[in-house]
């Protein structure tokens, strides 16, 4: 009887444990710089030391920033045929940028995994990429006091 009891003991703390663990969906964006269609031709690609980035032109993110997606370069990526693209939901870009607006200052943690997949020559490669947090920016006023020139202190003498 006791093994019994032990048994439905330990089933129902795995399935409680089970469901405190949350769910995380992932999000796929199709990044075809050459397929764009015209109305998402939005985007600034950049690579700075081990990290890429994605910039979406838009002023849309709090504080007037852009939303942007970066992923460090050494981690490589999954390569993706044209049968497994088909079968993957992608989102438009506008919808990226309405979840960005919502998840800017967590960066989607815990809440969604981004992945953008781009072509690579006769396939695509898929990046887990990460959303920068957008930090209201410093604003700094500098000055120096600039003595003035000889001439200007001998008229007033």
């Amino acid at each position: 009887m006791k093994k019994i009891f032990f048994i439905i003991l330990f089933f129902c703390s795995s399935n409680a444990f089970a469901q405190l663990k949350q769910k995380i969906d992932s999000i796929y964006y199709l990044l075809d710089t050459v397929k764009t269609p015209v109305n998402d031709r939005i985007w600034e690609i950049d690579d700075e030391g081990d990290f890429k980035y994605y910039t979406i032109l838009c002023p849309c993110l709090a504080y007037g920033l852009q939303p942007t997606f970066f992923y460090r370069v050494d981690f490589g990526g999954q390569i993706i045929n044209n049968t497994k693209l088909k079968t993957i939901k992608l989102i438009s870009v506008s919808s990226l940028i309405l979840k960005a607006k919502k998840f800017t200052d967590s960066g989607f943690k815990g809440k969604y995994a981004i992945f953008f997949i781009e072509p690579k020559e006769k396939e695509f490669i898929s990046h887990k990429v990460s959303l920068r947090p957008a930090k209201k920016p410093e604003i700094l006023i500098d000055y120096e006091n600039i003595p003035a020139p000889d001439s200007i202190k001998q008229k007033k003498d």
